[in-house]
């Protein structure tokens, strides 16, 4: 599920009002000045509603946020998952490889990891061995992809203790290993 805000709206036209349950992206757009559309039950059309208190709309706490390194050598993969993980109140940074995502990982605290296996320069697993030695960031706070179905490599996902999930990726199931990891119910 989703993490939701509920947002008090009003139609344009009979000034009729009602309460959503909005994702973030569509309370970011609010905040941005641009309406949401929606179908009034009793102008009988769809309409650009409006918020009755733009204090329902007001930031959460910075603390709220969470920090999240996407790590994929694939342009697409790393788009398609931010677009999914807009949802959220997030900070997204992202690396190419293994050897950048290490030392962002040894400079700065995340609260996820999602990870490719087969990179250039250093792999997933390899990077995996350097966070477990070092104790970057735990286990179960990682998310390995992979198009591998290999039986060594699903050993390996088998035996690190990390979330994993297959490409082609379904993405309802990789936002909930995402809410799992980050607690978001």
């Amino acid at each position: 599920m989703l993490e939701t805000k509920q947002v008090t709206l009003r139609c344009p036209v009979c000034r009729a009002q009602k309460s959503y349950a909005l994702n973030g992206a569509q309370v970011r757009q609010l905040r941005g000045g641009i309406s949401l559309q929606f179908h009034c039950s009793y102008c009988g059309s769809p309409r650009f509603w409006t918020p009755v208190n733009r204090d329902e709309l007001s930031e959460t706490d910075p603390a709220d946020s969470r920090n999240i390194l996407l790590v994929d050598d694939d342009e697409l993969i790393l788009q398609l998952l931010r677009k999914v993980l807009q949802s959220w109140e997030t900070s997204i940074d992202v690396s190419a490889n293994g050897k950048e995502a290490l030392a962002k990982l040894a400079s700065r605290t995340f609260d996820l990891l999602v990870c490719d296996l087969q990179m250039p320069e250093m792999s997933g697993d390899e990077l995996f061995r350097h966070i477990r030695e070092n104790a970057l960031i735990p286990p179960e706070r990682i998310i390995f992809l992979t198009g591998d179905k290999r039986p060594q490599t699903r050993q390996f996902l088998r035996d690190c203790g990390c979330h994993y999930l297959f490409k082609p990726i379904q993405f309802l199931e990789f936002s909930a290993h995402v809410q799992a990891v980050l607690g978001l119910q």
